[in-house]
């Protein structure tokens, strides 16, 4: 059996943001960059869960029966790549979650989730930017990839906006799964990230104590930006533990 590495981005992202992992430790491997449906590009999902963004990603891969997939998101991408382990065990040896979580949104989150789907009604331009300056620890030093990001943003419809935003809150959390499936399971969490406090990453994975994690000290939520040695030096220990 041979590996094959998915990386998959979060919300209001694109692939882009794993070129320099995978430049730097995966040129040996075979590896796909999906795009989540809505993020650049035309294809829309009917119905707004996170198995039909699942489904999308898996048809944007050409697998040969002799492979076996890794499934590695970002913040929602990581929901996607938990959801492909559970639609298609046969073929998952692991799943990385880069700044993502097994859970399920809180009560709490999910009343979150529909005040931002309200903002990206009223205003999706504001939302956006509004979102992304949340997702750093420190905004004001990475104004350069902000505004990259915001630029890339223009041109996701606010209809996707809000498939992605009913996705997560709709989706189911993922501990039985990943307690009986036993999968090499690998996390990278920041200590400054408000999206996944790092006192919430830490129960989590008291809850999963086969998982192995790594904390990037002053990081948000974009440790491929904020801390990208640590985050290569992450992959590269990926890489070699799939290809030993």
């Amino acid at each position: 059996m041979s590996e094959h590495f998915v990386f998959i981005h979060g919300f209001l992202g694109n692939s882009d943001m794993w070129n320099e992992i995978i430049y730097s430790e995966f040129q040996n491997q075979k590896t796909s960059q999906p795009q989540l449906a809505g993020h650049g590009n035309d294809r829309t999902i009917e119905l707004p869960t996170i198995q039909e963004f699942a489904k999308d990603i898996l048809n944007q891969i050409e697998i040969q029966p002799h492979e076996k997939l890794i499934w590695i998101g970002h913040s929602m991408g990581g929901y996607v790549a938990l959801e492909l382990g559970k639609m298609f065990p046969e073929i998952t040896a692991g799943i990385i979650l880069f700044h993502s979580t097994a859970n399920a949104d809180t009560t709490l989150k999910k009343q979150d989730r529909l005040r931002a789907i309200e903002a990206a009604k009223e205003h999706k331009a504001l939302y956006a930017s509004n979102l992304i300056d949340g997702l750093f620890h420190k905004p004001n030093n990475n104004r350069t990839a902000i505004d990259k990001q915001l630029h890339f943003i223009q041109n996701i419809s606010t209809q996707t906006t809000i498939a992605c935003l009913e996705a997560m809150r709709q989706r189911d959390d993922s501990f039985e799964f990943l307690n009986l499936s036993q999968l090499p399971l690998f996390y990278f969490a920041g200590t400054h990230d408000k999206v996944l406090p790092l006192d919430r990453m830490q129960k989590e994975w008291e809850q999963l104590p086969h998982a192995k994690s790594v904390i990037a000290f002053q990081s948000g939520h974009m440790g491929h930006i904020e801390k990208p040695m640590m985050a290569c030096d992450f992959f590269s220990q990926i890489a070699m533990q799939f290809s030993s």
